[in-house]
């Protein structure tokens, strides 16, 4: 057994136990009891075990227990062979206990019941990975994923087609074809940077081979690359997937055009809410726009936000609207902290801001201070001054 073949074995072993508890099917009368009270077990006929036995052959695998799995899948085949569950349990079984032949063998007669047996499919993908038989792999892991777009244990699946440069074409191809689970896809649990940049580098294969998914599809995503401080990724991702996109200058919608539209960029303004601070869009001439808020609070409030990327130096932000109103502050790994020690006035000759190190995930916020009534706030500018 070769290194890769270990190692994709191990990830199949990885991952039955939680697949087992995900294909548990629904049985009838005392079958289906039996699976919550063991005891009960015995009170159901031979025929009706079926669902019994694979019931425990699933918790068997949760557990790793090859044994008790191997000796309860086979009862559960000996009950109902004509089910796909109860084959591709011994299947998994006999693969846990590291009885590769016996496992195929159960797997193969898995196979001829259909496409929706989970674990089935998990086997029979893996084998075409390791055979290098990505085309029937990408084939395999789409049934697998259309089945169930939340399928436990996914990110270990489409990793060997993600990082794998033979792999990859087949797996583009099914993106291609806009799956079901492109979706799910697209949305990845939490903001795991190694996964960002395996789905980032898709994204970009599928782009350069003339598929663009638009702007809304890739939306949420490019915001997970920002947010997890890939920003150059999350450039390429949003150029290469929103038709008439365009990111140049220091600072995006300083017009506040994309804001006004009700559909920004993720690159440009997010508005902060809050109970206390109201903020509304108004067009003030063709292409011209303004926001009108107002701060009801006690304290400053921050009611904008933009992820920017700048090296380290001296910029100033300049902007239209009522003086000592309005301060802007940058925040590195986190959010754009209160304004202290503020040289200048954004809306009034602009303030300095300073960028004193790297930063991977830089934010501008702009604040407001406590108003009595509403105010304006257009034309805003970022330059660099040293």
């Amino acid at each position: 057994m070769t290194a890769r073949t270990r190692q994709l074995t191990r990830r199949v072993l990885g991952t039955i136990g939680v697949l087992a508890l995900a294909v548990a099917s629904v049985g009838s009368g005392l079958d289906r009891a039996s699976g919550g009270s063991p005891a009960l077990s015995a009170l159901v006929p031979g025929p009706l075990r079926a669902q019994a036995d694979r019931t425990t052959a699933q918790l068997a695998l949760a557990m790793m227990e090859p044994r008790t799995a191997v000796a309860a899948a086979q009862s559960a085949v000996a009950a109902d062979p004509v089910d796909p569950g109860s084959t591709a349990l011994l299947g998994a079984a006999r693969l846990l206990g590291n009885d590769f032949a016996g496992s195929e063998q159960a797997f193969r007669v898995a196979a001829r019941f259909g496409w929706r047996e989970l674990l089935t499919q998990r086997y029979w993908y893996t084998a075409a990975v390791q055979a290098g038989d990505y085309e029937r792999a990408a084939e395999r892991l789409d049934a697998l994923l259309r089945t169930r777009p939340e399928l436990p244990g996914a990110e270990d699946l489409l990793m060997p087609l993600e990082t794998d440069p033979a792999a990859q074409g087949a797996l583009v191809r099914r993106l291609a074809e806009r799956p079901l689970w492109l979706r799910t896809y697209l949305n990845p649990f939490g903001a795991r940077t190694d996964i960002i940049a395996r789905r980032s580098t898709m994204l970009e294969l599928l782009a350069r081979q003339g598929t663009q998914l638009g702007c809304d599809a890739v939306r949420g995503f490019v915001g997970k690359a920002l947010a997890s401080g890939s920003r150059a990724t999350a450039q390429r991702v949003w150029l290469g997937h929103c038709p008439g996109a365009t990111l140049s200058g220091l600072l995006i919608d300083g017009g506040l055009a994309q804001l006004a539209s009700g559909d920004p960029s993720p690159f440009g303004w997010t508005v902060e809410r809050s109970g206390d601070v109201t903020v509304r869009t108004e067009q003030t001439g063709e292409d011209k726009f303004r926001l009108v808020l107002r701060n009801r609070a006690g304290v400053s409030r921050l009611v904008l936000r933009q992820a920017i990327d700048l090296p380290p130096g001296r910029y100033r932000l300049r902007a239209t609207g009522a003086a000592n109103t309005f301060a802007a502050s940058l925040g590195c790994e986190r959010g754009p902290g209160v304004p202290r020690l503020v040289v200048g006035d954004l809306a009034a000759g602009g303030q300095e801001l300073r960028v004193l190190e790297p930063c991977s995930r830089l934010e501008l916020g702009i604040w407001l201070r406590p108003t009595p009534q509403d105010v304006a706030l257009a034309g805003l500018a970022l330059e660099r001054i040293d």
